[in-house]
């Protein structure tokens, strides 16, 4: 069960995790790390690579080729291959895996070298190599078109590829006959520098090479043309005028810039020309404007500056030629990021965003950086809070999709649960920093935005504040994208700062005369508070900044419980309204409790229509309460009688009176309505217009008088709309119910507790972690165990607000009493589509 204790790891501090670690045995981590369900721990990577054994470092090798390790699997390999244990070369170039191997197995037989020069190859690679070849020769013998496999391919280029004449010697014949060009240049490099070239060459090694000319393609002529002269000279030259296909250089050359993009340059190499990636670097953006080499970024470049062997003395010259380099340093420390603050002046604020969270992530993944030097270094501050909370899926899509993220990591699977410590170490570490003091608090809520700085440390943002500093005179930036930082500063706000927002809002709403009497309806403490503020506070600046703080809230999220309980209730402003409407991570309980407040409004109720997870029992909803307070939103009207709106919005907009809505959805949809449907929208119609277009709309939809309905042919006799309404009469119409408890009793805050769990019972406690080693036990477990073995209890909302909370679930018997009621379908009581409704046409007589 050392599985679990590896799986645990992830939400352990860095020298928690390193001493667990160094507590196991060999075979027992190699154990654990085979069986881990999740990706491996950069801690656990780590440990391995520091304690240098066989046994895991086997195990270690199996996982980083699979991309199951939340370190970048290519240092992983890097690093193991260094180690020149012959156990692991023998797996790596055994094990078939996610990642591409060609430069592993060209790290194992040709680039890593000893402190002579020469190549260190493990005797069971060689052996391995020589029977593979050897057996893929008696497999293609006497094939006049030879089709090997991937995997006969890749272990005949590494042979040939080999820094061993006679490695190399064996496997250019197979080479030149599967057209492997570039392979077999390579091998007679090698034969060439040890001295063997001539005699080998003469010794029929030319007669295979023009064989394998002659059966091949015309079109690979010319580069076997290159190999041959090199054989006849040994002279680099005539690879030099080869075609890119024949070229053995590990890095294109600084003309080559759309080679430069391609993925894997700088990143799938043992080890870097530096000087190359430095003559590129000089260069990068200097061609034409409409090209790709006038472009100031290249993967390559990135991906060589991710690399964690960048030598010191590169570094700086690295990051003076090409900028971006500072944010992609594999272990960032504090002096990575002042050198950053400098560089992102330079990039715009989208740019600048993505860069620096990512940097940020990487060094607290990495453990070189601590949640409280992250505080107090890390620039702007609304950047590190928003790294403190896990983005919820809503804000992921929004997130991604208004902005492209250019530095998220390559070929990286990092599961949340490797995210979850640091957030927690994070938000303790904000609390920690900000301190007790209520009012301190509130200044960092309405500065937080806008501040440039830090939130710690000299020249931070705490410093600022309490040397007086006023309100910022410019609205934050509209990055992050993600999670807003006020709404961590919320998250981790102690509770008497919570009931001075509450006491800010509720004297400005009383200001306003948005609500009567607040006596009785404050959480505990805030009464007090409520005291103090009058109409003086209430028109305050830092108040009003206060109350457009908690609006963005809601507008981006995630929204606190107790702040939406404040927007829905009689105290809340229509802004917070129409913000917790739009937000990108509402629930669907969320937008049913707006649909269904009272009073409606049409504003509100028309970015509920409009919100991704609105269902068509919940945008049918939204259309008849708007009806009911004197029609849908114009803004929404405008939108879905384009030609562009999408097809989902349109059919629930069949319960609207608005004559020019339901003429747009009837005339794109017709064919595709139930026929209950549009008789009610045809007496609708006709009802706001005449029946003239409902004649039309019929008659272009069935294609002749005679395939009209009946009710439209008699209202065309009739002249009259009479016979419309008459048939809409006896059709079930959908009337959404309150239905807010049901919704509001599953409100469930999407960010996981795991990570503080373990930080309260398991932090500091060495004789619990092993506990985890034992059979049958796991994390949750032993958390719910140490927390006395309650029942998961399901979050409650602040009390004392606008209404009682619901209980979590009703009873059985309720609920079937109050089902047995109902006539109608419940619209709202599951996100699926509605029902068909009872038609009017009679049922067809039965057949059997």
């Amino acid at each position: 069960m050392v599985a679990g204790l590896i799986d645990a790891v992830h939400f352990a501090g860095r020298d928690e995790a390193s001493a667990l670690l160094r507590g196991l045995g060999d075979e027992e981590l190699a154990a654990g790390i085979a069986d881990a369900s999740l990706p491996l721990s950069v801690a656990v990577s780590d440990a391995v690579l520091g304690r240098r054994a066989s046994a895991p470092a086997v195990a270690l090798a199996r996982r980083a080729v699979n991309d199951e390790t939340a370190a970048d699997p290519d240092a992983v390999l890097r690093a193991l291959i260094r180690l020149a244990d012959p156990a692991v070369d023998e797996a790596l170039v055994r094990t078939v895996g996610k990642r591409p191997r060609a430069w592993i197995l060209a790290a194992l037989v040709r680039d890593r070298r000893d402190a002579d020069g020469n190549a260190v190859i493990a005797p069971g690679v060689k052996r391995f190599l020589r029977n593979q070849v050897a057996r893929a020769e008696r497999r293609h013998a006497g094939r006049h078109t030879p089709m090997p496999a991937r995997v006969e391919t890749d272990l005949t280029v590494a042979a040939c590829s080999a820094d061993d004449p006679g490695l190399a010697a064996t496997a250019l014949p197979l080479a030149a006959r599967l057209g492997q060009m570039a392979a077999v240049a390579r091998g007679l490099r090698t034969l060439r520098d040890h001295g063997l070239l001539s005699s080998l060459w003469e010794d029929g090694l030319r007669e295979i090479i023009t064989a394998a000319m002659a059966s091949g393609s015309s079109y690979y002529v010319p580069g076997w043309e290159a190999v041959l002269a090199f054989g006849d000279t040994g002279d680099d030259a005539e690879l030099a005028k080869a075609s890119r296909r024949l070229r053995i250089a590990l890095l294109p050359r600084i003309d080559e810039a759309e080679s430069w993009t391609a993925p894997n340059i700088g990143s799938q190499l043992y080890a870097v020309p530096w000087d190359e990636v430095l003559a590129y670097a000089d260069v990068v953006g200097e061609g034409d404007e409409d090209t790709q080499a006038g472009q100031g970024t290249a993967r390559g470049l990135d991906e060589a500056a991710a690399r964690e062997d960048v030598p010191a003395d590169v570094r700086p010259t690295f990051e003076e030629r090409y900028p971006r380099a500072v944010f992609w340093t594999a272990r960032p420390d504090t002096g990575t990021l002042r050198r950053a603050s400098e560089a992102a002046r330079s990039l715009n604020p989208a740019t600048r965003h993505f860069a620096t969270r990512e940097l940020l992530r990487r060094g607290l993944l990495h453990g070189s950086l601590s949640a409280p030097e992250v505080v107090a270094h890390a620039k702007p501050a609304a950047d590190v809070l928003a790294l403190a909370l896990p983005t919820p899926p809503g804000l992921t899509e929004y997130y991604t999709a208004k902005g492209k993220n250019s530095f998220a990591p390559h070929f990286v699977r990092i599961p949340p649960e490797a995210e979850e410590r640091y957030q927690a170490d994070l938000r303790a570490a904000i609390a920690e920093t900000i301190g007790p003091d209520p009012a301190r608090w509130l200044k960092v809520l309405t500065r937080v935005a806008a501040w440039e700085g830090s939130l710690g440390g000299p020249g931070g943002l705490l410093e600022a504040i309490d040397a007086g500093a006023p309100l910022p005179e410019r609205r934050g930036t509209r990055w992050p994208r993600g999670v807003d930082a006020a709404a961590v500063v919320l998250e981790v706000a102690p509770a008497e700062v919570i009931a001075k927002v509450v006491a800010a809002a509720l004297a400005v709403a009383e200001e306003q005369s948005l609500a009567g009497a607040v006596e009785g309806q404050l959480p505990a403490g805030a009464a007090e508070e409520q005291s103090l503020a009058g109409a003086a506070e209430a028109s305050a600046p830092e108040t009003r900044a206060l109350i457009g703080v908690l609006t963005r809230v809601l507008d981006r999220g995630p929204e606190p419980r107790w702040l939406l309980d404040l927007a829905l209730g009689p105290h809340g402003t229509s802004a917070m309204r129409l913000a917790a409407a739009r937000n990108p991570a509402a629930t669907v309980g969320t937008l049913w409790r707006l649909a269904d407040r009272e009073p409606a409004e049409p504003g509100v109720l028309a970015a509920v229509y409009l919100h991704p997870l609105a269902s068509l029992e919940l945008r049918i909803a939204a259309v008849v309460r708007s009806e009911a307070v004197g029609g849908v939103y114009p803004g929404l009207v405008r939108r879905l009688v384009t030609r562009y709106a999408e097809p989902a919005l349109l059919q629930p907009v069949l319960e609207s009176r608005d004559p020019e809505l339901l003429h747009t959805v009837l005339r794109r949809s017709n064919r595709s309505l139930q026929t209950d449907r549009r008789i009610v929208a045809y007496a609708r119609l006709a009802e706001a217009a005449g029946p003239e277009p409902v004649w039309a709309l019929e008659l272009e939809r069935a294609g002749s008088l005679e395939r009209m309905h009946e009710a439209v042919r008699a209202s065309m006799n009739a002249h009259s709309d009479e016979p419309l309404r008459a048939m809409a009469e006896g059709i079930a119409r959908p009337e959404p119910e309150r239905v807010s408890a049901e919704w509001d009793a599953g409100f469930q805050p999407s960010r996981p507790d795991t990570a503080e769990r373990v930080r309260r019972h398991l932090d500091g406690r060495p004789e619990r972690w092993a506990r985890l080693a034992e059979p049958g036990v796991t994390l949750y477990g032993l958390l719910a165990e140490f927390e006395g073995n309650e029942a998961p209890q399901v979050p409650q909302p602040r009390q004392g607000f606008d209404a009682a909370v619901p209980p979590a679930r009703a009873p059985r018997e309720a609920w079937e009493a109050q089902a047995a009621r109902q006539a109608r379908p419940r619209l709202s009581q599951t996100p699926t589509l509605l029902p068909p409704l009872p038609r009017s046409e009679p049922p067809k007589p039965s057949t059997a």
